[in-house]
């Protein structure tokens, strides 16, 4: 499952709508912390509910009316109770109506049961006591018009062009809106689904296809998943789809895509799906253990992708044309959400507190797979620009928790970046600890010993939930190394170190002396962290020297012996520390370390630094920095350069980024145009931009000229945006292009935006325009007030919940008290908790 983004705007790597973070904080963070950055309740501690029973399998026959959202279920549950004297129990049910309950018997007549439905809960109670040699089979015939867990997309005259299909969303607890189950992850069964739709639709669901059976104008189609995973990952995909397959060692390899999405659309997307499947296989010595994989691209799926157990759903959005491919191609979240075949649904985190277990390993995934097609130097980069970035500023900007948190308010609370990134920047970090610089530098594989220990989990726990102890059980089994003092302080633990190096070199000892001092604020949550810690030194005559020290004080010094003066020295060159570093050098140094460092994160910390406004002699740091753009074998590097560049204000700067804007890498052009932004006021560097965002073949580089214009402050950027808005763009360029009307803070542009927030346009459009609307308040309730009200109207009652999301945000922000019970029913009964904390916040808005 991509991380839970719902509430902010921040995109996780390679998931399209990656919607969502709430504010929040660990219990052992809050200590040096404001009551704003507070990770859920400190008072409270989730642990997972004790069960009676063991589930064994979930048969669901299903039938639909899809034009009223309505589920009608014939479900039979095989059950295994734990002790004697079972005769009552219950099974997470939520606003479903039960019509009956029974008793199967092997021979003879069902047993009619005692039932009584008080919401969250289904209470059963038998005929009589069983015990713990029994397997009872209890059917329960029921219907509802789930609110939630299951989606229902149907075509209507704003959207006439939806296709109509169901599509279910079971993490974190939302199957039960859909079906009765023990809907937490501490129980795994297998489970069988039979179901019955129109002619011309296609159900996916998990497992091997048994049957499919034709009849007066219904299709049944019977999948059956005989491998145990929890009942959140139990899924249907329906639609009238198109499918196109591959096969791993003779298993099904199937992609499922709207009936207009051509074979070199969805193969786009998907074409690396087989080599992800043969790479996880190999490097966790784990073969891919389902009967088939299959994945299926939704309309309005509220995230990038879930990990249902052999049937994964992604969005819609994952599908692109070949031009976006090379700005946002699809690989991490397919990687991410087929890597929890291993890591979530093979051994499942047993409860939301080890979500990590998931989620973390699942990210780590990506990068993983990175690594192999990528090599190298892409594999580092990811891990900083994507994890460690990430994950830094929701620990500076939101709240501090350790990974393995028990104060949440509600289980999506953990679905965050911390969970993905930093669990995914923790096992990175855990391999090098284990197996050292030089082995994480080849592809992940059973040479290395974590990975060893990674299969033995695996095996261990295999169809069965774990917890984050027994991970470094299987660890210490398989390498013999005792790594509590790791896991207390990176898992149990919050926040990362921040570094303070000073260096100096003594030529009567031929020593350098390293100062290292961490400066983070530690209290009962944040520690002095203890790692092992590689240092580099190069000589101007092309001298090295690589050694790795231990750090474990707030203040240490290092005395290497060195019989050269080095140039520059580098403090973790490959940045596999989760960290921040203060290590002021000189200008020359950083010159020569940008320019010759053999590490690639390195060069790029350099070239980061020879942006930096304070420092002297910005003409060299110029001319350095023009060499790195025109020179650098990683385009991260160059990019990083271009970004550099921009900030250092001279016409040489200016000359550098403009014929940047002619390099063939989409990553680096997009850097020149935002650093070309600085620049906007000057009539050259203006039409650039209007060529660029005319022009360019990058949606990304288009969209960064889009926002550029947008700030630039010249009185035609209005008339350029307006006309790029009327030729509706690719949606990221659209996006952007709203966004630079917005910036522009011409009243004109409320007409704009308020035209693109309404029904009829694409979804995540109207949430770009929606979410642009106050940067115009005044405008807006000045000379709009009536157009915004009816566009806050429909947003609020659109089936795509960010749509609605985004309408509560602005009910709030313009004050709109016509509002007030909409908020208030969302607010009572939101099934997200982080939805009806919203809700409320916004009715304390309304009341001031």
């Amino acid at each position: 499952m991509p991380v839970n983004m719902a509430r902010t705007s921040r995109q996780w790597p390679g998931t399209i709508n990656f919607l969502l973070s709430v504010v929040l904080a660990s219990a052992t963070g809050a200590l040096a912390q404001d009551s704003a950055h507070v990770f859920g309740n400190p008072e409270v501690w989730q642990w997972p509910p004790s069960r009676t029973y063991h589930v064994e399998n979930y048969k669901l026959k299903l039938r639909f009316d899809e034009p009223k959202g309505e589920v009608f279920g014939d479900e039979v549950i095989t059950l295994r109770p734990f002790e004697p004297q079972f005769r009552k129990f219950y099974l997470d049910s939520t606003e479903l109506t039960i019509d009956a309950v029974t008793l199967e018997r092997a021979q003879g007549a069902p047993v009619a049961l005692t039932f009584t439905a008080e919401d969250p809960h289904l209470w059963i109670t038998l005929d009589r006591d069983y015990d713990a040699n029994s397997t009872l089979k209890v059917r329960i015939v029921y219907h509802g018009s789930p609110r939630f867990g299951l989606f229902f997309v149907n075509p209507d005259s704003n959207y006439p062009d939806w296709p109509r299909e169901i599509h279910t969303q079971g993490e974190t607890e939302f199957n039960h809106y859909w079906f009765p189950c023990w809907d937490y992850p501490n129980d795994m069964a297998t489970s069988e689904t039979i179901t019955t739709v129109p002619e011309g639709q296609t159900v996916v669901s998990n497992g091997k296809l048994v049957k499919v059976t034709h009849s007066a104008g219904q299709v049944t189609y019977d999948w059956v998943e005989s491998i145990p995973h929890s009942s959140y990952l139990v899924s249907l995909a329906i639609g009238p789809w198109h499918k196109f397959s591959d096969q791993y060692k003779g298993k099904p390899v199937d992609y499922y895509v709207p009936k207009d999405v051509d074979e070199a659309t969805a193969r786009r997307s998907f074409h690396s799906t087989p080599d992800m499947i043969g790479f996880f296989s190999s490097a966790t010595g784990v073969d891919y253990p389902y009967e088939q994989y299959a994945q299926t691209t939704v309309q309005n799926f509220m995230f990038g992708g879930q990990e249902n157990v052999s049937a994964t759903t992604l969005s819609d959005r994952t599908l692109h044309d070949e031009r976006a491919d090379q700005d946002y191609p699809s690989t991490n979240v397919v990687s991410h959400e087929l890597g929890q075949h291993w890591f979530g649904d093979y051994v499942q985190g047993r409860d939301w507190s080890n979500i990590w277990l998931n989620e973390g390993f699942a990210t780590y995934l990506e990068a993983l797979y990175t690594q192999h097609h990528e090599g190298y130097d892409a594999y580092r980069f990811e891990i900083y620009d994507d994890f460690q970035l990430a994950e830094q500023a929701e620990d500076r900007d939101s709240y501090r928790r350790p990974i393995v948190d028990r104060h949440y308010n509600d289980p999506f609370d953990m679905v965050d970046v911390t969970t993905h990134a930093k669990g995914a920047d923790v096992l990175d970090m855990l391999r090098y600890v284990v197996d050292g610089a030089e082995a994480m530098s080849h592809p992940a594989s059973q040479d290395e010993a974590l990975f060893r220990a990674f299969h033995h989990y695996l095996t261990a726990h295999a169809a069965q939930s774990a917890d984050t102890p027994e991970l470094i059980e299987s660890i210490r089994d398989i390498t013999g190394q005792e790594l509590g003092w790791f896991f207390r302080e990176w898992v149990s633990m919050a926040g990362h170190p921040d570094y303070r190096i000073e260096a100096s070199y003594d030529a009567t000892k031929k020593t350098e002396k390293l100062t290292v001092t961490q400066t983070q604020p530690t209290n009962a949550g944040t520690p002095i962290f203890d790692m092992p810690i590689e240092l580099a030194f190069y000589g101007a005559n092309g001298e090295r020297k690589r050694i790795q020290v231990r750090n474990n004080l707030q203040q240490q010094e290092f005395e290497i012996p060195l019989d050269f003066e080095p140039q520059w020295v580098d403090f973790d060159p490959d940045d596999i520390i989760d960290k921040t570093v203060q290590f002021d050098k000189p200008v020359e140094a950083l010159i020569a370390e940008a320019e010759k460092d053999p590490s690639m994160m390195s060069r790029l910390w350099a070239a980061q630094q020879l942006g930096t406004t304070t420092l002297p002699n910005v003409d060299a740091r110029v001319d350095a920095l023009t060499r790195v753009l025109a020179a650098d074998g990683f385009y991260g590097v160059r990019a990083a350069a271009a970004t550099s560049l921009g900030g250092t204000g001279t016409d040489k700067a200016k000359t550098t980024l403009l014929s940047a804007l002619q390099q063939s890498n989409s990553q680096v052009r997009t850097a020149a145009v935002s650093g070309l932004g600085k620049f906007s006021k000057d009539p050259v560097i203006y039409a650039a931009l209007v060529n660029a965002l005319h022009n360019d073949a990058s949606y990304a580089a288009e969209a960064a000229a889009a926002g550029a214009i947008g700030r630039s402050g010249d009185p035609g950027a209005f008339d350029i945006l307006q006309a790029e808005a009327a030729t509706k763009p690719e949606t990221h360029v659209m996006r952007a292009t709203l966004g630079g009307l917005a910036a522009t803070k011409d009243t004109r542009a409320a007409a704009i935006l308020l035209a693109q927030a309404r029904p009829g346009v694409s979804e995540q459009i109207r949430v770009g325009a929606l979410s642009r609307l106050p940067a115009l308040k005044d405008a807006i309730e000045h000379d709009h007030a009536q157009d915004l009200v009816e566009v806050v109207r429909a947003a609020l009652h659109d089936p795509y919940l960010p749509v609605r999301e985004t309408a509560w945000d602005l009910v709030g922000t313009f004050h709109l008290v016509q509002f007030q019970s909409d908020i208030q029913t969302e607010a009572q009964s939101a099934p997200m908790a982080q939805d009806r904390d919203a809700a409320q916040k916004i009715l304390e808005q309304l009341h001031h």
